[in-house]
Formats: C-alpha cells, structure tokens, sequence
C-alpha cells in the first residue's frame, strides 16, 4: 500500500502535502495536529490535540465529545 502523500483536515477538508522525509515537525509548527489520520486538524479550526507545559498530550477543544457521541 502506497504511503499517503497529504494530510487532510477532518472538519474543512483543507489538506497539506506530507514531507517527503516524513519530518511532520513542519506541519505541526504550522498549526496542523493529529490524533491517527481519523482526526485531524488544521490551523485554522481549533487543534484536536493540545500538549500542556509538563508535554502531556491532550484531548483540544476541535475533538468530538467522545461522550455524547457529537462534534466539539
């Protein structure tokens, strides 16, 4: 199975292409965050993903409430 070239935003759709070097820091320095490509944010929607300042990976306010079964 080929590797995906792009990232996609899962709530506009927008899409960046994927480094070659697969080095993704360039996309998350540019605002993108991911949870698996099932979840996926831009930067312009808010971030699925937030790191507090101990580097604990959380949940952002752009993910679905996993509780009530609904988009943030």
């Amino acid at each position: 199975m080929p590797k995906p070239t792009t990232v996609t935003c899962t709530r506009c759709t927008a899409t960046a292409l994927l480094p070659e070097d697969r080095n993704h820091s360039r996309l998350w320095d540019a605002g993108w965050r991911w949870i698996g490509p099932e979840l996926t944010s831009c930067p312009n929607r808010p971030p699925v993903l937030v790191i507090d300042d101990q580097g604990r990976h959380l949940r952002g306010p752009g993910a679905p409430d996993a509780r009530l079964g609904v988009p943030a």
